[in-house]
């Protein structure tokens, strides 16, 4: 299922746009035929890929809790379907069950990553025949690679252009240089979070990727190697799901008091924005209840029930738009 991306605006201010990636609790995975043992095969297969989806990290797979579950992965499936692929490949699509996903990853104590994710530009640079060039769409294997990867961890992309803008602003010898300040301008004109930047070195063995994903005010260097460019592009989604989802994926603790945490909404003009924002506020991940205190006028002032620390539950809802920051300590503006 392809990721449905909501383009808003703004870069270096480090603005967050929040897209909303449908399809987290669906899986496809490659089965060889629709015989018992290859659809319980692909189920479990499909149960794993859920949850280092729905949590951000792929050491979710060695929770103990988790593998004892594995067993009964087909007991949180909601809809399954066999789908052809362009090539006649068999493919199992499952859906499972949102709230049993969720659940069992906060009983074994991991966290849950929502479906408001930060979008990333993706700047890709490839060695051919000795010489030096942009990833372009024409580059099938690559971008596929790259584009697959990034669906199968929740990762929202966006690719460049390629266009003689791009051509001008990042000369594909400085993106091969990795050099920040030239790609983080270029970036500017794109509706994006952070972005990843990094060269591809094929070889007849292996693949080797060296790069930097930089989000807000951090960049992180790294480099993986793998035998091909599938393998390649899931090493590399993995580090950028393992750079978000530690800071916006939530683990539920015991930090906030028995009294919850106190907060103002204003701009709160009637009944139905009222009960849009309870909605909105019961259904986030960051937060385990909401109790209404008190209404005045068009101020609500509410206690919550944290999964988090306000500061992550902050960072999270931040994400979404619909609340926004005022001067006033506590309180936060409705944006309907």
């Amino acid at each position: 299922m392809r990721i449905a991306a909501l383009i808003l605006l703004g870069f270096l201010s480090f603005t967050t746009h929040a897209v909303v990636v449908s399809g987290l609790h669906d899986v496809r995975v490659v089965v060889t035929d629709q015989s018992a043992a290859n659809r319980r095969a692909g189920i479990e297969q499909a149960y794993q890929q859920v949850l280092v989806k729905v949590s951000g990290h792929a050491a979710t797979l060695q929770n103990p809790l988790l593998q004892k579950e594995q067993s009964n992965a087909e007991s949180m499936v909601s809809q399954i379907r066999y789908v052809r692929g362009e090539q006649s490949q068999l493919f199992l699509q499952v859906s499972f069950s949102a709230s049993q996903i969720q659940a069992l990853l906060k009983r074994a104590g991991e966290p849950v990553w929502g479906s408001s994710r930060p979008l990333t530009l993706v700047w890709l640079a490839q060695e051919t025949d000795g010489q030096q060039r942009m990833v372009t769409q024409e580059d099938l294997i690559v971008r596929s690679a790259i584009q697959n990867a990034m669906e199968e961890r929740g990762i929202p992309v966006l690719f460049p252009s390629n266009d003689l803008d791009d051509e001008l602003a990042l000369p594909v010898e400085r993106l091969w240089g990795l050099f920040s300040q030239d790609i983080a301008l270029a970036s500017e004109r794109y509706p994006v979070d952070g972005y990843l930047a990094g060269r591809i070195i094929p070889s007849a063995s292996s693949w080797y990727f060296a790069g930097q994903f930089s989000y807000g005010a951090d960049t992180t260097q790294f480099s993986v190697q793998a035998p091909s460019p599938d393998v390649l592009a899931l090493q590399v989604a993995d580090k950028l799901a393992d750079t978000l989802a530690s800071r916006y994926a939530v683990t539920e603790s015991a930090e906030t008091s028995a009294d919850g945490y106190v907060i103002r909404v204003n701009h709160v003009a009637n009944f139905s924005d009222y009960q849009r924002l309870l909605n909105y506020l019961d259904a986030h991940i960051a937060i385990s209840n909401t109790r209404v205190l008190s209404v005045n006028q068009d101020e609500v002032t509410l206690s919550l029930t944290l999964a988090t620390s306000w500061p992550q539950a902050w960072d999270v809802l931040a994400l979404d738009k619909r609340l926004k920051e005022t001067d006033q300590p506590n309180t936060l503006q409705w944006q309907p």
